[in-house]
């Protein structure tokens, strides 16, 4: 099916992979004060650890650079032939024709599906936790310990769908189709070490996430007590339901 479907196809979705991946990455509240993240003091740096502002801001930049290139190359490829011919050949590190194997795969909608229903849960979880969401771990004034809304399906949604769209992300942007993987890039020393820096940055992103999982439950734990063992009890999974 992916095979027989127009390329044109992919810009939508690869536009709705870039603002699943600009609400993921983009904080919803401003960072926390110090003495509302001292609770989260004594927790290993690794988990305690975020990307310093600008490190994030470089690594969306990157993303949504490799999504307007490939966006481009498609519609330069459905442009008339007297544009085509102008556009391609800036868009590729190999003759302009490599650009024909820029197409849609079973891979890329697989990604595409975990970036969409990724975003969609981010959102819901912002919307549920309100100015209690913050990338920093920590406690605000007068904390209330939010149950509802995804947080009655697992107790770390934020953190399932920021995996979905990290890994989606990968899946679009790296698989054969894609334009890092068509275009020639990767046959360049600099392209190769520019994309295996963002990868590696993108990959630990979920890593860091999955180590962070524990040492909030044991925080949330003591300082809500009986109302966070009820709801635990109610929501025993914490990323996947009937899994993790």
């Amino acid at each position: 099916m992916s095979s027989t479907m127009p390329v044109i196809f992919k810009v939508p979705l690869l536009l709705l992979a870039a603002y699943s991946n600009f609400i993921t990455f983009t904080p919803p509240n401003p960072r926390t004060a110090p003495d509302e993240q001292s609770k989260y003091a004594t927790a290993k740096w690794i988990v305690r650890q975020v990307r310093p502002p600008w490190v994030r801001a470089l690594e969306k930049t990157i993303t949504q650079s490799f999504i307007i290139f490939e966006v481009a190359t498609i519609l330069a490829m459905h442009a008339p032939p007297s544009l085509a011919e102008r556009v391609l050949p800036m868009l590729a590190w190999r003759p302009a024709s490599s650009a024909l194997g820029v197409r849609i795969t079973p891979t890329f909608l697989f990604g595409a599906l975990l970036c969409a229903i990724g975003g969609l849960i981010r959102i819901l979880c912002y919307r549920a936790l309100g100015r209690h969401f913050t990338f920093e771990l920590s406690l605000r004034k007068d904390h209330k310990l939010v149950t509802d809304g995804p947080y009655a399906v697992v107790r770390h949604p934020s953190y399932t769908a920021l995996i979905m769209v990290t890994v989606g992300t990968l899946l679009c942007l790296t698989g054969s189709g894609s334009w890092l993987s068509e275009s020639g890039i990767l046959s360049t020393l600099v392209g190769r070490l520019l994309v295996v820096a963002w990868a590696a940055e993108v990959a630990w992103i979920p890593i860091v996430m999955i180590l962070r999982v524990g040492t909030e439950d044991e925080i949330l734990r003591k300082e809500f007590k009986d109302e966070w063992e009820a709801w635990s009890k109610r929501t025993p999974y914490k990323l996947i339901p009937g899994l993790v």
